[in-house]
């Protein structure tokens, strides 16, 4: 795909190759990322119920394991359903991997209904099937074994079968940025900290979200109040860490803190840090000068942005994260919306604790991210794809405090 992001053109290349037997069940496969600027694969073998997969990333391996049920897990989902037989109203479930994560979640796919669709010029009669996987729905028309249409309203994206030999290189032509950008009511001195309240509207299952994350965040249903400030309770450093906090401290596929040259910036960084908050303005300064502004088509991993320098939001947080994990700073990734330039746009920020939790961006250089950063997810790549649920129908309206 050639991608225009924020005024620069991506030419993005993504190849997976799967061995598998005739229903696509499967047996290990490949799958490669670029944007030109940052590289990622992974190999993925099957055992008995269980996926390894090696990623490698800045000539880094690291090693993630995914447990399934039963005999059968696809090696692309859409395609082993177009392989099934359908009727108006059936459904079925099966474990479904993604070779960008390494994670397994159940697919759920249903009949909503067939209809008369257009395939090479001849008109067939088509099953529309909708894949729910990890957030979002997909709606899939297939006739004969073939995928003849593909649709993600969501992520705006169509996909419509065409003859061999006339497939080739996909150019968008409009910017994602304006693409993805979600609708709001005006909002003033967007940059300031402090407390603000917003209304989150659209057609959406808000239960899928968490949205609180005290004291950063609080929730009422679809209300969310942003609250960011500097820390009133500041930790030592290092810091004896909370228990429970241990998850916010280990390495991640993506967020490799036991690297030893991640490890080392991170004490250079922190050496002297009179307590936990001067060490994560540290770290946070850093990345936000280190990383060069780069608009990013990629699966972001730290010791690859410590190798290029170079990234978006993504790729400034996962680096931050690793950095204070390494630190012994507990450290969480979130992503959400920032308002920006008129609207709100999808971003990504860390949570750091300094014996409180904060919010920081290190992207827009900001020690304390002002109040319009609204999180959406919180974790692990995986974890974030719900997401997807929201594009296309989110709207946000600031309500004003009562005077």
């Amino acid at each position: 795909w050639d991608l225009n992001l924020m005024g620069s053109t991506r030419h993005v290349v993504m190849t997976l190759e799967a061995r598998a037997d005739s229903t696509l069940n499967l047996s290990s496969l490949d799958f490669s990322l670029s944007d030109g600027s940052a590289y990622l694969e992974s190999h993925t073998e099957r055992g008995d119920g269980v996926l390894m997969t090696t990623v490698t990333s800045a000539g880094r391996e690291t090693e993630m394991t995914a447990s399934f049920e039963g005999d059968y897990i696809p090696a692309v989902t859409d395609l082993a359903a177009a392989g099934m037989t359908w009727r108006e109203g059936d459904s079925a479930s099966f474990p479904s991997f993604d070779p960008a994560t390494g994670s397994v979640s159940e697919a759920g796919i249903t009949c909503v209904a067939t209809e008369d669709v257009v395939l090479l010029g001849d008109t067939v009669h088509a099953s529309v099937l909708e894949i729910s996987y990890m957030g979002t729905v997909t709606k899939v028309w297939v006739h004969d074994g073939q995928i003849v249409r593909e649709l993600d309203e969501g992520l705006g994206m169509e996909l419509t079968r065409v003859p061999p030999g006339q497939g080739g290189d996909v150019s968008s032509t409009r910017d994602l940025y304006e693409v993805f950008a979600v609708t709001s009511t005006p909002v003033s001195d967007p940059r300031r900290t402090g407390s603000r309240t917003f209304s989150l509207e659209g057609d959406i299952d808000w239960t899928q979200f968490v949205l609180d994350y005290p004291p950063v965040q609080t929730a009422e249903g679809a209300t969310v109040t942003v609250t960011t400030t500097t820390p009133d309770s500041i930790a030592d450093f290092p810091a004896a860490v909370p228990a429970g906090f241990e998850q916010w401290l280990c390495a991640e596929p993506m967020i490799q803190t036991g690297d030893s040259s991640l490890v080392r910036v991170a004490d250079s960084l922190t050496a002297g840090a009179r307590d936990s908050w001067q060490a994560a303005m540290a770290i946070c300064s850093f990345v936000d000068v280190f990383v060069e502004n780069s608009p990013t088509v990629s699966l972001p991993s730290s010791v690859e942005v410590l190798q290029s320098g170079r990234g978006d939001c993504n790729e400034h947080t996962v680096l931050f994260v690793a950095l204070a994990r390494a630190a012994g700073l507990p450290a969480r990734t979130c992503a959400g919306i920032v308002y920006l330039d008129g609207s709100f746009g999808y971003h990504a920020w860390p949570l750091v604790w300094v014996g409180s939790w904060v919010a920081m961006d290190p992207t827009f250089g900001q020690p304390v991210a002002d109040a319009t950063h609204i999180i959406l997810a919180e974790g692990s790549l995986e974890s974030q794809y719900v997401i997807t649920a929201v594009m296309g129908r989110l709207s946000v309206s600031e309500i004003a405090p009562e005077q």
